[in-house]
């Protein structure tokens, strides 16, 4: 709506994780470089966790478009819930592993299924078969010296069955490597539950964690400029200081809240034809995302702290002049 008007190629502040506007403060990029490490010496499991809205499915999919540059396979599994057949069907299918049993002389019609990817045949398979299917599927790449992760998504979801038959599902490996590196990514309470005694052979394993966290408040500048320049610069428009400071402020420097004020400023501040960003426009963005209705400048700083106070000390002292000057009337 605002893009054209503003010089922008698309929207600067979209909650898509596009990984194309990830911003890698040190810490963040420190951690990808080290799951990155992780994955090319094949150690076995990793985990990234943080609380909502602070960037981890936009690091996942970055981590997916890495691996794809490089010889690696990978399985993304955004539904942790459903039941474990459906699970690796899934994981079979995101790898794209193939029926094994294919006629001599197929036909016309077998070999169009194929091309297609038809995975019919993993429908009649149960937990067991789907298993060894998966480990013949994963030692086939091995042998073509093809490693292959698996990233779960939303992972505190699962079910600690499941977390058991993940950990046997990472002891898939030949006599000289892993066939399998697993990445869970999830909230903060899938790193308590890793931690309870009974996954304590699991959480050994883990050999990378990272938390993902709030920006500071020079990241948060830092973050927004960023976005601004990945969505195609826009010239014209630019924030003013403190405008990125009452951003940082109400979002407390989670990235899906910076997103949303700012998406919301943009458009108040288009509205009125601005292309200063200013901090009114923050704080009406932010009214609107609250429900409440911004009904005009809010004084800041000192002054407007003391407003709500002053007022009526003004009064109380108008009343207290007034008795003493009745009172000195009198004498």
């Amino acid at each position: 709506m605002y893009e054209k008007f503003y010089g922008l190629k698309e929207r600067a502040f979209n909650l898509t994780p596009d990984p194309t506007f990830l911003f890698l403060n040190n810490r963040s990029r420190e951690a990808l470089d080290q799951i990155l490490y992780g994955i090319e010496r094949r150690e076995g499991f990793a985990l990234i966790v943080g609380d909502i809205g602070t960037g981890k499915t936009t690091l996942c999919w970055t981590l997916l478009e890495k691996l794809e540059k490089k010889k690696v396979r990978t399985a993304l599994i955004q539904n942790p819930m459903l039941p474990e057949s459906d699970i690796l069907r899934s994981i079979l299918q995101d790898l794209g592993a193939r029926a094994e049993e294919v006629q001599p002389h197929p036909s016309k019609d077998d070999e169009k299924r194929l091309e297609a990817f038809d995975t019919d045949w993993l429908d009649g398979l149960n937990k067991k078969q789907l298993l060894d299917r998966l480990n013949r599927f994963l030692a086939a790449r091995a042998q073509e010296d093809v490693f292959t992760v698996l990233i779960v998504d939303e992972a505190q979801n699962i079910s600690i069955t499941l977390l058991e038959q993940l950990r046997l599902l990472s002891n898939l490996e030949t006599a000289k490597k892993k066939l399998l590196q697993i990445i869970f990514v999830g909230q903060l309470e899938l790193d308590q539950k890793l931690r309870a005694p009974s996954m304590r052979q699991l959480n050994q394993r883990i050999s990378v964690r990272f938390e993902t966290k709030p920006f500071s408040k020079g990241d948060t500048e830092k973050y927004i400029r960023h976005r601004l320049a990945k969505a195609g610069g826009g010239s014209k428009l630019r924030f003013r200081t403190g405008a990125f400071t009452k951003v940082w402020r109400y979002s407390k420097g989670c990235p899906r809240l910076i997103n949303l004020i700012c998406d919301r400023a943009l458009l108040a501040a288009y509205s009125e034809r601005s292309f200063v960003i200013t901090s009114k426009f923050i704080r009406k963005a932010a009214h609107a995302l609250q429900g409440k209705e911004y009904t005009g400048h809010v004084p800041t700083g000192w002054f407007g702290r003391t407003v709500p106070y002053l007022v009526p000390a003004i009064l109380l002292l108008g009343v207290l002049l007034f008795v003493a000057y009745k009172g000195l009337a009198q004498l």
